[in-house]
């Protein structure tokens, strides 16, 4: 046949063409630069030229160039996963059977999938197997024109056998340098490296198609880490060591630089809170970075709150702007609705929803745990494309304890491939480092051999001790006489200011409305509430105010759920903390007397809450077992030994055994799944879905799947969530403090054509973004009051300012006042 083409593009200029040779080729070379790095070139590029293979048919380009079908009514992904199938592998030499049919498995889930999710290996029950469809039954399907792929494949130029040959020596070379030898679990390696090489593969499609209709659609970031560091170090000079307090920083911040020089691997930085580990942190990636030549640094932060925080600190000490290229924050998808169907024609929609996908190609990302997790367990490409960005970085993970229990084994085999086959440098902050090589020893954490960046000496802990720790076992309610708002505003009169910690959002809100009702502000107290509820713009706002008072002496009450407890830099004169974990006390107890400004340790509170008014607790599963500890436990033996010390080690192992014991028991830290299967064992060895298809449905001898790959990546994917029932994102109205109104950038939004822009504004309103839970969010569309106020970016607001109140945030139950539709 004549000139093949990929793909078409109307452009001012007029329409253009992209040949299939060209995208093959194009894909191919970037998927190859970005597995280079791991050794994993040969991979990504056998499956780059392969994927679109299905499109040299006379079909297709009917479909192309004339419209003839609907939107993705010819198939094309299958044909290439065929190839691999049909391929020789002996280009070499020998072959190592194992090796070409792992070889063969990855690139076919890779290229078949390349337009959707990759697939279940075996499905759920065990009744089919992807493999089963790669037969001659499917081959000779006429909706595959498989039999016209073959006869077309001279004209592209392509040595099938040869790819594919590369791919398994390729293959073979970095399994039997990363994977054989491995402790950990190899079949959890094996499909973190199939997503990997998926990754590289939409990311490299994508890519290449962006910049066919436009050459600047995907910058190049390259890091310069001298400038970098020298910018920090200069900041850093300016920083006083003129306190006990501050010396002991600086010397942490001294240390984590010396240990930059150490290999990559998995390290800990275990620093009291208040030890300035966010830039001593930062300080050992970027000298890290420059030694290794790591691509990018990527901070992941465990709570919403901070993350704007954490962002514009690195962006103050790095003196970057806040349109800088070099510093990205994703923590909300709003905008960036996941891509659901196949096309190649021209759709814009379709290229602006994949342009806004971010791919974390930045020499600094700022995101979250949760975007982390879910992007590691995703199947889906729009999910997935940024995975491959993680390898040959540093990445840090702050509040390490602030991991959710049920990803706990997920997430040690995660970051053990991470560090042991992509070359991450991997650091665990916290002040009160659980160590989770010990929690469930059947699933390992190989932490380097040397894995502490920091070592403090006896003196220089106790300069961090700077409060006492008051219990009680009697429960509070929260109203009433003699109840914890009574007990707030008492311990704020005593200390002239206090924070509050409540365990959930409808605490917070009801905590503040009874110290409202008390007459606090008419004391003279600022109140102030904080919670999820609110937008990043409006918690920044919020915090603004915490911090301009706490530093002024003004008399002061923040009520606040757990969110103030990582890293936020703001000290009280007391603290009360709702019964909770240990680590949350002790989190919380770092916002108290922060900075040594008594010289007498301050009093930090620790109070049940009455059962009636934490109802929700049974929907957080963690935060109710870890009162529970802590009432029935911890705080009975404090009471009766006075020399118990609920801050010490002895106390934080005590308890970590506690919490942990009967969740690794119940195998509660490998994310189970309602039907009794776990997500750690769908993408292991998946033992359980291997035994239904070998001795039920397939009975013909414990031999009968051959495969090396049984993951059920779709399954784990769909299912897995961080924060359970967590739905969409939405933008909420708010103006700022700084003038910036979220009103006015979706006005913006609305009549911008350009996607690069409309991208650049859908991240500025990542601030004013909440997300609601399945319930409030069913609950606020069915009443008219959640709309869809942009399709290409499928981009839902909040309409209601009834439903967004200036001091609780979303509030799913108001009233509605004067509204029109």
């Amino acid at each position: 046949m004549g000139e093949q083409y990929a793909r078409t593009y109307e452009s001012p200029d007029g329409f253009r063409r992209q040949t299939l040779r060209d995208h093959l080729d194009g894909t191919g070379a970037l998927a190859c630069r970005f597995a280079d790095s791991v050794g994993l070139g040969p991979l990504a590029s056998a499956a780059a030229e392969l994927h679109d293979l299905g499109k040299a048919t006379g079909a297709f380009q009917r479909y192309l160039l004339d419209g003839v079908g609907a939107k993705g009514s010819v198939i094309h992904a299958y044909q290439g996963a065929f190839a691999v199938e049909d391929a020789s592998y002996s280009a070499h030499g020998k072959v190592n059977k194992s090796i070409s049919r792992l070889t063969r498995d990855m690139l076919e889930v890779a290229i078949a999938s390349h337009h959707g999710d990759l697939p279940d290996c075996i499905d759920h029950g065990g009744s089919d197997s992807f493999f089963n469809h790669m037969g001659s039954s499917e081959k000779d399907d006429g909706n595959y024109h498989y039999a016209e792929v073959k006869s077309n494949v001279k004209e592209l130029g392509l040595d099938i056998d040869s790819l594919c040959a590369d791919a398994s020596k390729n293959l073979g070379e970095v399994y039997d340098k990363c994977i054989k030898g491995r402790r950990a679990n190899r079949d959890f390696a094996l499909g973190m490296l199939t997503k990997y090489n998926y990754s590289c593969l939409v990311d490299a499609d994508r890519c290449d198609a962006a910049c066919f209709g436009d050459p600047d659609a995907v910058p190049y970031y390259a890091a310069n880490w001298d400038a970098l560091i020298d910018a920090f170090e200069t900041y850093n000079a300016r920083l006083s060591a003129d306190t006990p307090i501050n010396a002991v920083r600086a010397d942490i911040s001294r240390q984590c630089m010396d240990s930059a020089t150490r290999p990559t691997g998995i390290y800990r930085l275990s620093v009291p809170t208040g030890g300035g580990k966010t830039l001593s942190s930062l300080r050992f990636a970027l000298h890290h970075a420059r030694q290794w030549n790591k691509k990018r640094i990527i901070y992941v932060i465990p709570f919403l709150s901070i993350t704007s925080q954490t962002a514009a600190t690195f962006r103050e000490v790095l003196g970057l702007g806040d349109d800088d290229s070099v510093l990205l924050e994703h923590y909300s998808d709003a905008g960036r609705g996941e891509t659901t169907h196949d096309t190649e024609i021209a759709d814009e929609q379709e290229a602006r929803r994949r342009l806004s996908q971010e791919r974390w190609s930045q020499p600094l990302i700022v995101t979250t745990m949760v975007q982390f997790l879910e992007t590691c367990m995703a199947s889906r490409g729009t999910k997935l494309r940024k995975f491959h960005n993680m390898a040959d970085s540093v990445i840090i993970f702050d509040e390490i304890q602030s991991l959710p229990s049920h990803s706990l084994d997920l997430f040690k085999e995660i970051v053990n491939f991470l560090a042991e086959v992509l070359g991450a440098t991997i650091v665990l902050c916290t002040a009160t480092q659980p160590a989770l090589e010990n929690i469930d020893k059947t699933v390992r954490l190989d932490l380097a051999d040397n894995p502490e960046l920091v070592t403090l000496s006896k003196e220089q802990r106790r300069v961090f001790r700077r409060v006492n720790i008051v219990t009680q076992q009697q429960p509070l309610p929260i109203a009433g006489d003699g109840g914890l708002a009574q007990f707030v505003l008492d311990k704020a009169r005593e200390n002239g200011s206090c924070l509050a910690v409540v365990n959930l959002k409808s605490e917070a809100r009801k905590l503040t409305q009874e110290l409202r009702s008390l007459g606090a502000q008419s004391q003279g107290f600022t109140l102030i509430h904080l919670s999820t509820s609110m937008c990043g713009a409006h918690r920044n706002d919020a915090l603004a105010e915490v911090r301009a008072a706490t530093a002024s002496g003004e008399p002061i009450i923040c009520v606040s759920t757990q969110l103030i407890e990582a890293g936020v830099d703001v000290s009280f004169g007391t603290v009360v903390r709702a019964a909770a974990g240990l680590g949350s006390i002790v989190q919380a107890a770092g916002r108290c007397n922060r900075n040594g400004e008594s010289v007498k340790p301050r009093n930090v509170y620790v109070v049940p809450v009455s059962d009636d008014d934490e109802k929700g607790l049974s929907a957080v599963r963690d935060i109710k077992r870890g009162k529970e500890i802590m009432i029935h436990s911890l705080v009975p033996l404090a009471s009766k030994n006075p020399d118990f010390d609920l801050l010490g080690k002895e106390a934080l192992d005590m308890y970590n055994t506690a919490f942990y014991k009967d969740k690794v028991e119940g195998n509660e830290l490998k994310y189970p799944l309602p039907d009794g299967t776990n997500a750690y064992d769908l993408l292991g060895f998946n033992k359980a879905a291997r035994y239904e298809y070998n001795t039920v449905t397939h009975p013909d001898g414990p031999s009968a799947y051959v495969h090396c790959l049984a993951q059920s990546f779709r399954t784990v994917g769909r299912r897995y969530q961080v924060i359970p029932n967590l739905t969409k994102s939405v933008v909420v109205r708010y103006r700022s403090s700084a003038g910036t109104d979220s009103r006015e950038l979706l006005e913006q939004l609305r009549d911008e054509y350009d996607p690069r822009e409309k991208v650049r504004i859908i991240r500025r309103l990542q601030d004013f973004t909440v997300q609601l839970f399945d319930a409030d969010f069913k609950k606020l569309t069915e009443r008219g009051l959640i709309t869809l106020a942009d399709d290409d970016f499928e981009l839902y607001v909040l309409e209601s300012d009834d439903c967004y109140d200036m001091n609780f945030g979303v509030v799913p139950d108001a009233e509605q006042k004067d509204l029109f539709f």
